[in-house]
């Protein structure tokens, strides 16, 4: 039996908020992909194009082409031409995952969490830990996330928020833990 037609999905969806770039024979901008299956994805944006048009996202060095099978104001959804890795398109991470930084979002947001760090007592720097470095990759992701839901933002800054998605991956990166090298390497 078709899985669309019995109303189930061929591949499982991860949620995300991802910037990037979509691109069609008549127009290009910046998208957010809301979700993601190795199938297809929901993306949103100022203009997007109509169902049955082919359009190519592009994220980095990734990129994806397929056509809109469904459409409403700001949101659309698309059906690749091939089988993506979702993991490819996701922020670089190490554990936290998108439902945390959305939780961590709307913890802010309902100011249930203090954003102001508390003033430093001691004179000498500290180490900068990888809890520090994916503690600065969620509120990078935060303020992205926050900036991202005003369109007049997106549409004058979109570059601008690909440089801070960009930010919290390095950051991600960096916080790693890094293998012990070699003996004698």
């Amino acid at each position: 039996m078709d899985a669309q037609r019995d109303g189930k999905r061929a591949h499982s969806r991860t949620s995300m908020f991802v910037l990037a770039t979509m691109a069609t024979t008549s127009a290009s901008g910046p998208i957010k992909i809301r979700n993601m299956s190795a199938g297809g994805a929901l993306i949103e944006g100022e203009s997007l194009p109509n169902i049955g048009e082919h359009l190519k996202l592009v994220r980095s060095g990734l990129s994806v082409s397929g056509k809109v099978v469904w459409r409403q104001p700001r949101k659309a959804g698309m059906c690749f031409d091939r089988e993506v890795q979702v993991s490819d398109w996701l922020p670089a991470g190490s554990g936290t995952t998108q439902q945390d930084v959305d939780r961590i979002v709307h913890e802010v947001k309902e100011g249930r969490v203090d954003t102001k760090p508390e003033p430093r007592t001691d004179l000498e720097p500290t180490p900068i830990t990888g809890t520090d470095l994916m503690n600065v990759a969620v509120a990078i992701e935060a303020l992205a996330d926050a900036l991202a839901e005003d369109g007049s933002v997106v549409a004058k800054y979109a570059t601008q928020l690909q440089i801070l998605d960009i930010a919290s991956q390095v950051m991600r990166k960096m916080a790693e833990p890094r293998p012990a090298a070699a003996a004698g390497a």
